[in-house]
């Protein structure tokens, strides 16, 4: 079995979805005139509709790293990993009571700007701008990294070739067409990854002789072990840290910056409930699908008799669900280039997401201050410079993410509690605790992340090695030496498959895939003392939380609490407000709709224009002021700074 290239069919399909998704945004850059305000660029004018918003929210997250990692960690760790999407499925109906009704009817442009408003403090809202924009640039280098892996498989392109190709492209789109070319190129590129996966996944089970062969075939070799409930947190997949962990992981995004601007980007709060609540049955279904994809690679690789990895004709674990899909797609031309697209497709919508909300991030928390006063087109202007910046400095750490090992999804869900869980824990702790100050912020916040990094990093340099089940065969591999397979520097006893090391030795019909699973070879299977370094990657969104928010409140009680009666009940969570017996707001129909809201405010902006108008005209005619008539046309300064602040043209 050698390498299969792609068809040239392949490249073609490829590249015009590339261009599909590169014509949505030079649309939506010339509609109607373009992005011309702050407000239209970075959130649509807030009156988006609720079906591209939810695929956009989904596929935004759910990228290139899942659709190569999950398929990649069952076939070589067991099929655990996509009980992570529960555990997803689970933070969005949490986000569903608790982010979306406390982020909604605040018209945010910045998520980091509820934690300046909740702790009156510009030094909190710094931090948690830094932190949230740090883990965004983190994921999106590991997203944009994950199809460069599989172009440099199936085409041979250099890894910087297919980084740079990505990675420009979403760039692009994003700077010329704004939040509203992110999300229709999101929705079209959802639609292809669900047609991939649907592909690929049928192909794949025609290939190996059927559903139930699948199984056997997998259960021989020790993939479909649904089951493992052992509660010790070293356990590196096991179903509480998958569930629990993995929730906990994804209020990472729920609180994200990208999550909030379509939270905004809404017409009514309770089409942003309702696209928060899709979204779990949505990731269960891919999440579900990925997972049996993992068992299906493992029944073909037994099928066709060749390992990739351990024959040495791929480099990278990453790669074995692209090899996978070249080889089983090599009878229809043009099906490898519709995977691809998948790849590209979800990497794309993560890019793209990403630097937008981190321009967003720079405008509205960064350089606001430097801002203030300017146009609001050189504000624009200034947003889509900083896209720009933003992915290339994207493609750059994508580059540099060739050196790391592991896979990918370890790798982005490192990221996302190191640096994600103490600012979960900033916003929980402003959120849910009315006497947790702005001290507490900054402790707690400081002091998860410290602890949170120095774990994830000595996980990494010290920590017990990945178990690897036992690879499939070898000896259908027609480009593979066995002597220099064996003996090479490249190769690890681990890495040789039981199949064929022992195939000789072993007595005829025995079972050698059951002999290769009782053989305990790796190093978890010594008895090591508890070690802080070998907790699964999965808890340390825990780990971030629990320390920020715990260390928050003791700050907090210690350097004087705020007093409850003193904070705006709009900026703590729903349910706490009634737990605490808090006073409700009283909701206006502007704060539950973005429609009802951008309508009244333009009306009092004109009004405010006209009645200005009739005033100057009536001071020159007198000549003398109207100072009551003018203060009385002033007098709504909240829905004229609210125009203001969002950089509404009432015009």
């Amino acid at each position: 079995m050698s390498l299969t290239r792609f068809h040239w069919l392949d490249y073609v399909v490829t590249v015009a979805m590339l261009l599909v998704s590169l014509a949505i945004g030079f649309f939506f850059a010339l509609f109607k005139g373009g992005q011309k305000t702050k407000i239209e660029y970075l959130l649509g004018n807030r009156e988006m509709s609720m079906a591209p918003v939810c695929l956009s929210l989904f596929v935004t997250f759910q990228s290139a790293i899942s659709l190569i990692g999950t398929p990649g960690d069952t076939y070589d760790t067991g099929p655990m990993i996509f009980f992570t999407n529960y555990g997803i499925a689970l933070a969005y109906i949490v986000g569903y009571f608790t982010v979306v009704p406390l982020m909604y009817p605040l018209h945010l442009t910045s998520v980091y700007e509820y934690l300046g408003l909740r702790f009156k403090s510009t030094a909190v809202r710094l931090l948690g701008t830094c932190i949230g924009m740090l883990q965004t640039e983190l994921y999106m280098a590991v997203a944009l990294f994950s199809p460069a892996l599989a172009l440099q498989a199936a085409a041979g392109l250099p890894l910087w070739v297919s980084v740079a190709i990505v990675g420009g492209i979403g760039t692009l789109y994003t700077a010329v067409g704004g939040i509203k070319s992110v999300v229709w190129t999101d929705a079209f590129q959802t639609i292809i990854v669900f047609i991939g996966i649907a592909t690929v996944f049928i192909k794949g089970i025609l290939a190996v002789g059927g559903f139930t062969r699948m199984f056997d075939v997998a259960e021989a070799g020790g993939r479909t072990n649904f089951a493992e409930l052992n509660p010790d947190p070293r356990e590196r997949h096991s179903m509480w840290g998958c569930i629990l962990g993995g929730c906990v992981m994804w209020l990472v995004n729920c609180f994200n910056q990208s999550s909030v601007q379509r939270i905004g980007s809404l017409k009514t709060l309770k089409t942003a409930k309702l696209t928060f609540l899709l979204n779990a049955p949505l990731n269960i279904i891919y999440g579900t699908t990925l997972g049996l994809t993992g068992v299906l690679l493992y029944a073909y690789i037994v099928t066709v008799g060749c390992d990739p990895y351990a024959a040495g004709l791929i480099t990278n674990k990453n790669q074995m669900m692209p090899y996978f899909v070249i080889h089983v797609l090599v009878d229809l031309p043009g099906m490898a280039g519709l995977y691809m697209s998948m790849l590209f497709s979800g990497a794309l919508s993560t890019v793209s997401s990403g630097i937008n909300a981190l321009a967003a991030n720079s405008v509205e928390d960064l350089l606001a201050r430097p801002l203030r006063g300017m146009k609001d087109t050189t504000v624009t202007l200034i947003a889509k410079m900083l896209v720009v910046f933003y992915g290339l400095l994207t493609i750059g750490l994508a580059y540099l993410m060739k050196s790391m090992t592991g896979p990918v999804t370890q790798i982005a869900t490192s990221a996302f509690g190191a640096c994600g869980g103490p600012m979960v824990g900033m916003f929980l702790l402003g959120g849910a605790f009315p006497w947790g100050n702005k001290y507490g912020a900054v402790g707690g916040g400081l002091i998860g992340l410290v602890v949170n990094l120095w774990i994830a990093i000595g996980t990494r340099m010290y920590g017990a090695p990945m178990v690897s089940l036992p690879p499939g065969p070898i000896h259908n591999c027609s480009a593979l030496d066995n002597t220099t397979f064996l003996l090479g520097n490249n190769s690890s006893f681990a890495d040789v498959s039981m199949y064929d090391v022992m195939a000789s030795a072993a007595p005829e019909g025995f079972d050698l895939t059951t002999m290769a699973l009782d053989m305990n070879l790796t190093a978890s299977s010594l008895e090591r003392p508890f070690s802080i370094y070998d907790i699964s990657y999965l808890w340390f969104g825990v780990i971030g939380v629990v320390t920020s928010v715990t260390c928050g409140i003791i700050i907090s009680c210690v350097t004087g609490c705020t007093d409850p009666d003193t904070v705006d009940p709009r900026l703590i969570i729903p349910i706490f407000r009634k737990l605490y017996r808090m006073p409700e707001p009283v909701l206006k129909p502007e704060d539950v709709s973005n429609v009802v809201a951008m309508k009244n405010y333009r009306q009092a902006w004109n009004t405010f224009k006209q009645r200005s108008i009739e005033l100057d005209v009536l001071e020159q005619e007198n000549d003398q002021p109207f100072n009551t008539q003018r203060d009385n046309v002033n007098g709504n300064s909240e829905r004229l700074s609210f125009l203001k602040r969002n950089g509404t043209d009432a015009d």
